[in-house]
């Protein structure tokens, strides 16, 4: 039985002793790509992701290229392309500035078997967090 994974977003705030606030962001499936989105283009307010069984950032693009995101094959989706997109998003305004993620904790879980999201699509997060230097846990252990 495939299990699908509806929108989940949880956002944790917790007050620090300088009266900041810390938010995250997570989400699992497409809540998951609708996480990293927020992360990257809301960086200066958010602070973390958890990204649970989803594609990485702009892997979609548009509407004709979303299915291919999806499904595959995994070596047609260009890590350096999202993170030009990601760039060039940046430099137009478009999002917080990238140099925030640096350090940001994001955590990147994928089933080891899940025929829905697949592992190869959702281990690209890790690519596209590592380019821009954030501090990733991952686990792609569990079945």
């Amino acid at each position: 039985t495939t299990i699908r994974f509806g929108v989940l977003i949880v956002l944790a705030c917790v007050q620090v002793s300088l009266s900041q606030t810390v938010v995250t962001i997570s989400g699992a499936s497409s809540g998951a790509s609708m996480a990293n989105q927020m992360h990257f283009a809301f960086s200066n307010d958010i602070s973390g992701c958890a990204v649970l069984a989803g594609p990485p950032y702009y892997c979609g693009g548009n509407i004709l290229t979303a299915a291919a995101c999806m499904t595959g094959p995994v070596t047609s989706i260009s890590v350096s392309l999202l993170e030009r997109k990601l760039k060039s998003f940046e430099n137009d305004g478009s999002i917080d500035s990238l140099a925030n993620i640096k350090d940001d904790p994001v955590y990147i879980f994928s089933g080891k078997y899940d025929p829905i999201a697949l592992p190869s699509l959702v281990k690209l997060n890790e690519k596209l967090y590592s380019s821009f230097s954030a501090n990733i846990k991952t686990n792609y252990d569990l079945p």
